[in-house]
């Protein structure tokens, strides 16, 4: 059965000359691990918080298991820069994630007195910063940060794992392990991450999906991607916005990657 549903959704928002997000129809089955990619202003963060229920659809529906308005700690989202408390410790950041399936009273002092902090410390270790679990955030890099972030979405347990380009502004060597890390989750969950760099993308997931003003271009394995169909997808998006042409990468030759289609 469908895990996640996008039918025929479509977002605007005030003042914009066309919708963020138009008239996608998308699914994604338990176990899938998606890669969507695109240029800036495409619209992939607006269809994560569509899938999220932070946006509510203009038209169609957003579905968890075929409901509509389902319990959404079905959803967990690794947001862009983090979104971290600043001055909290890692562990209080992580435990944050579990606050959703805690009484009120429960949730005020769970950051601040962990009532069972294994199951965090134990992703923090896979993660390979568990030696932080003290340290005050502003105190990592950004790296460090980003895994935080991702251990914190990663400890909510959610069927559905969201990430908002994870791997921006990282070396390739950490861009790595957050994508092993997301990746290890995986079991009758499902992953989504928006991802800027192809390259990435293609060796990481089973599965792309081309998305450039506001519409899926492509939904393909990552061996029937061709370096056209990256040159299309970016055109696409500059024509139909009226911009000038967005940098991204190629996709690198490599086997199993066809050089055209």
């Amino acid at each position: 059965m469908t895990l996640l549903g996008f039918h025929d959704v479509t977002k605007s928002y005030d003042g914009a000359t066309r919708p963020a997000v138009a008239d996608v129809s998308l699914t994604v089955d338990p176990g899938e691990d998606v890669a969507i990619v695109g240029p800036s202003g495409a619209g992939k963060t607006t269809l994560l918080r569509l899938a999220t229920g932070a946006l509510r659809p203009d038209s169609g529906r957003v579905t968890i298991d075929g409901d509509p308005d389902p319990d959404r700690t079905q959803t967990a989202l690794v947001y862009q820069e983090g979104a971290l408390l600043e001055r909290r410790s890692v562990l209080s950041n992580v435990v944050v994630g579990t606050l959703g399936s805690q009484s009120r009273l429960r949730g005020l002092l769970e950051p601040l007195y962990p009532r069972d902090p294994e199951r965090a410390i134990q992703l923090l270790e896979r993660a390979g910063i568990a030696e932080y679990a003290d340290t005050r955030v502003d105190q990592l890099s950004s790296g460090e940060r980003q895994r935080v972030a991702c251990v914190r979405a990663l400890v909510q347990e959610s069927r559905l794992l969201l990430a908002d380009e994870p791997t921006a502004n990282l070396d390739p060597t950490t861009s790595q392990r957050i994508l092993d890390l997301l990746s290890a989750a995986l079991d009758d969950r499902s992953l989504i991450v928006v991802i800027h760099d192809i390259d990435l993308a293609l060796e990481h997931f089973e599965r792309i999906v081309g998305f450039s003003g506001g519409t899926v271009r492509f939904d393909k394995p990552p061996s029937r991607v061709s370096a056209a169909d990256v040159d299309r997808l970016f055109d696409e998006s500059a024509t139909t916005a009226g911009s000038t042409r967005a940098t991204r990468a190629q996709p690198r030759s490599k086997p199993g990657v066809q050089s055209d289609q």
